[in-house]
């Protein structure tokens, strides 16, 4: 099956919904109508935290209890639904602490988890081609809210989207890797346990061989023993690191 992507439905249509609250609110008389836009995009969270990126229309419209052609009296298609659901996915919490009021470590850092607890509840957004972002109301508060990390520092608009982005391509990558599911169509014929058991006699002989003198050289065997979060934060970690000493550089007397 193809890959999702974001932007790739009609920009016009996409964006008239993505900011309706923007617009004006039209008076309609009677009852109001069964569905919203809002419960859409929520029932089509929940199908695809089941089915992932690929799900149909007609999951949704099952999710929502109507018939498979009412929901595209709300929404285009699957296309414009999946900007939807990604900017829903944006959404910065209430309890979400002030950056503003936290050090440029502790900011990004809040950042990074945050992040990767997405990824984990919806590892379906690993699937979706985002080189269009979706520029909708709750990506652009994300992205603000981000950038509240930076209100003490003195740094160039173009080194802050590079900060910013060098920590999402972390977690992001990190996330493909460790969280991504296993493909319907194309999904392993052992089990995760089956196929590591088959890998260690093969193993065995690949060290006893001599020809691997580095790899043989790891004597702790909790040295293979690494979460998806465990290489995230190290990456994380290291990377921020190596960036406070601009940023420490770059912060305003006041």
């Amino acid at each position: 099956m193809a890959t999702p992507q974001t932007g790739a439905g009609d920009p016009t249509r996409s964006l008239e919904l993505l900011w309706r609250e923007f617009g004006p609110q039209p008076s309609r008389p009677g009852p109001k109508p069964k569905l919203t836009v809002d419960r859409i995009v929520e029932a089509a969270v929940k199908v695809a935290d089941r089915e992932g990126s690929c799900f149909g229309m007609r999951s949704v419209s099952a999710e929502l209890g109507v018939g498979a052609m009412t929901i595209y009296r709300y929404v285009p298609g699957k296309k414009e639904l999946i900007d939807l659901m990604v900017d829903r996915l944006s959404r910065i919490g209430d309890d979400a602490p002030d950056l503003e009021e936290l050090d440029w470590r502790e900011g990004l850092e809040l950042l990074a988890e945050g992040t990767w607890r997405i990824y984990e509840a919806h590892p379906w957004l690993l699937e979706i081609n985002q080189k269009r972002p979706v520029l909708g109301p709750d990506s652009m508060a994300g992205y603000d809210f981000s950038l509240a990390a930076f209100s003490a520092h003195d740094l160039p608009d173009v080194e802050i989207n590079l900060v910013v982005t060098a920590v999402m391509n972390i977690v992001t990558g990190t996330a493909r890797q460790y969280l991504i599911r296993d493909s319907v169509d194309e999904a392993p014929e052992t089990a995760e346990e089956e196929w590591w058991s088959a890998q260690g006699p093969y193993l065995e002989r690949a060290i006893a061989s001599g020809r691997f003198k580095h790899v043989a050289r790891f004597s702790d065997p909790q040295a293979w023993n690494i979460t998806g979060h465990d290489a995230m934060r190290y990456a994380v970690d290291r990377f921020l690191d190596g960036l406070a000493p601009r940023m420490e550089a770059s912060r305003r007397a006041d």
